[in-house]
């Protein structure tokens, strides 16, 4: 039996009827969206849902006040759950609430996260969203699921999120509707972190979910190893286009982002400050740096990672999706260039339509800030 047949108790094929142990809704939802729980007199089960703030917050523009106005409010009037501003909701809800077999259900993309936990996350659509708040239920089509060894080690200067980027040049859509377990002794040595960024990016190769499953035994259909990857660079527009960075030595950058749901953790602070310590960026260019977390924010603080980051002459968001979406800050303006750990790169996703966005790991993202262009080594 697979781990999502597992939760579910239903086997692949089939439908399962499922109650959530949290439903999520958060500033990402429309203003039209957000109109619409006005409408909704009474939920089944107030105490699975959770009102969340962390897409733009403090509030970026007039529409982000409104929609985070209208939020407040449902919260209050049902007397729901109320998380604000303490970061970015996977990591929020994966460090602190989700346990082992839990199903998360959010308007968000990156609920495999976890996955990484050996929890259900699900993606619906906003409409679907407010249904399951008002049944407390969800209907779902149990996917194939399809396993991926994972063996060796990575190199230094090598992540988990180049590996991400090879896997999903080769994987576009390859795993449509199909939930991922990864297994493999390559598991042992990635940290919690490094899991939860390979589940999050899995489904952008079409997967509806994906997991750890580090005891699986049985045959897989694909196997890669960790000792082959090299820095690597999502091109502007797609996350499954990409080169190494090697080959996109020296390409002008205007701006730089270290943060979001793949590069904001306390292990890419740590990597990045070790580069930028001591260092000052060139003048030209902008280095933003966005704490996933509010824990990770106060321990970077601790560890003086943030005294470093100021001392570069990098600028410090609060914490939340920060320059990885443009209601936020950090953004580019027309015909600038960004090098990015978050992990969108879409048109206009950080600033203007005619700005580009490239996405590597911080380490390369912390490199190349300094150069102010894409490099291997500041050093150079």
């Amino acid at each position: 039996m697979t781990m999502i047949e597992s939760i579910l108790n239903e086997k692949s094929g089939g439908t399962a009827v499922i109650e959530p142990n949290y439903i999520v809704l958060n500033d990402s939802l429309s203003l039209d969206i957000v109109n619409e729980l006005e409408n909704i007199k009474q939920l089944e089960a107030p105490e699975r849902v959770i009102v969340m703030l962390y897409f733009d917050t403090p509030a970026g523009n007039f529409i982000s006040a409104e929609i985070q106005k209208k939020l407040i409010h449902f919260a209050r009037k049902h007397e729901l759950k109320f998380i604000q501003s303490q970061g970015i909701s996977y990591h929020v809800l994966l460090d602190q609430y989700v346990k082992p077999g839990d199903i998360v259900v959010s308007p968000g993309k990156h609920n495999s996260i976890f996955g990484a936990k050996k929890a259900l996350g699900v993606h619906v659509d906003p409409a679907e969203l407010l249904n399951v708040c008002i049944t407390d239920q969800l209907k779902l089509a149990v996917p194939e699921t399809i396993h991926i060894e994972i063996t060796g080690q990575l190199k230094p200067g090598a992540s988990i999120k180049d590996f991400m980027l090879s896997f999903l040049a080769s994987n576009e859509l390859r795993n449509l509707n199909k939930a991922i377990e990864f297994y493999g002794e390559g598991l042992n040595d990635l940290s919690p972190n490094e899991t939860a960024d390979l589940c999050q990016l899995a489904t952008r190769s079409g997967a509806v979910t994906a997991f750890i499953h580090m005891d699986y035994q049985g045959p897989g259909q694909e196997s890669y190893d960790l000792g082959d990857v090299q820095p690597m660079a999502a091109l502007p527009g797609s996350i499954h286009q990409s080169k190494t960075i090697a080959e996109l030595e020296g390409s002008p950058l205007s701006a730089c982002f270290i943060g979001g749901c793949t590069g904001g953790s306390i292990e890419d602070l740590r990597q990045a400050a070790a580069i930028l310590k001591g260092k000052r960026l060139p003048i030209q260019m902008r280095l933003s740096i966005g704490p996933q977390t509010n824990e990770i924010y106060k321990q970077a603080i601790s560890e003086g990672l943030i005294q470093t980051f100021i001392d570069s002459g990098a600028q410090i968001l609060s914490t939340g999706c920060a320059s990885c979406v443009t209601t936020s800050k950090g953004v580019i303006g027309k015909g600038e260039t960004m090098l990015s750990s978050s992990c969108w790169n879409y048109n206009g996703c950080n600033g203007s339509k005619d700005s580009q966005v490239y996405l590597a790991s911080a380490e390369s993202v912390a490199n190349s800030a300094l150069k102010g262009c894409i490099t291997l080594n500041s050093k150079r």
